[in-house]
């Protein structure tokens, strides 16, 4: 049994550490494939206990279960490599530069200065139902052998998938989502210096469960990581129609 601290820096939504970052924690010690079921929210700062066996890490906060980590493997779904012009383009239209109701996201906030957050800013590539941009990551999330430490590969893939939904989903106009499981399988060490693209597109929508992917390629387009994010439908978190973040009244921010 070990205990960390989640740092409040790892944000997502107001309040609440990002669900990638958190997934990414308990998945950790498992290996390569791994699935993580989200059982509750983590607040920033709170101190996690990570329990383990030989094929699942539970992540508990004050005694309550908050994520389930176990070993498994996913059928890939991921799309024709773009390339880096393509994803460069493509985030010059990110929509949460027009607006963004967590503008201090760690993942995908346009607030987050160079090395305070990964600045993520995937938007939409012309002619497929896809969105992408190129990442840098920051040097605080690398490994000493300069490769990108594995929780933030899963934190780096959380919101890509949730805006492939966002401007290509179909949603209704009222649809809100929580992170309910995500699935991280990585092929090949992502490294920390130089460039790679990051890619996200959706898969399905299931009753109430919305299902996308999204993944992380090299420069030469070769699948380095692939996740997969299955967003459950609610009356709060994070609205999932485009007109949304077109609106002009940046003070209807959603309910978290």
């Amino acid at each position: 049994m070990a205990q960390l601290v989640i740092d409040k820096r790892y944000e997502g939504i107001p309040g609440v550490s990002l669900g990638g970052y958190v997934a990414g924690v308990a998945a950790k010690e498992l290996g390569a494939s791994v699935t993580v079921a989200l059982a509750r929210v983590v607040a920033p700062g709170s101190i996690v206990t990570l329990e383990r066996s030989d094929s699942q890490v539970l992540l508990r906060v004050d005694d309550e279960l908050a994520a389930t980590a176990e070993r498994s493997q996913f059928e890939t779904t991921a799309p024709v490599p773009v390339t880096a012009r393509d994803a460069e383009t493509a985030s010059e239209r990110y929509p949460g530069f027009d607006r963004h109701f967590f503008p201090n996201c760690f993942t995908c906030g346009p607030s987050r200065l160079v090395g305070e957050g990964l600045r993520v800013f995937p938007g939409p590539v012309d002619g497929r139902p896809l969105v992408a941009t190129l990442w840098r990551p920051p040097p605080m999330v690398w490994q000493a052998d300069r490769t990108v430490a594995s929780e933030f590969l899963w934190a780096a893939l959380d919101c890509p998938a949730i805006w492939a939904h966002v401007v290509h989903g179909g949603s209704e106009p009222d649809d809100r989502a929580v992170s309910g499981r995500l699935s991280l399988d990585q092929h090949a060490p992502v490294p920390g210096e130089g460039v790679s693209i990051v890619v996200g597109w959706p898969i399905r929508r299931d009753g109430r469960k919305v299902i996308a992917g999204a993944g992380i390629f090299s420069e030469t387009g070769d699948l380095l990581v692939e996740a997969r994010q299955t967003m459950i439908l609610t009356d709060r978190g994070v609205p999932l129609h485009p007109d949304a973040w077109r609106a002009t009244d940046r003070n209807a921010a959603p309910a978290s």
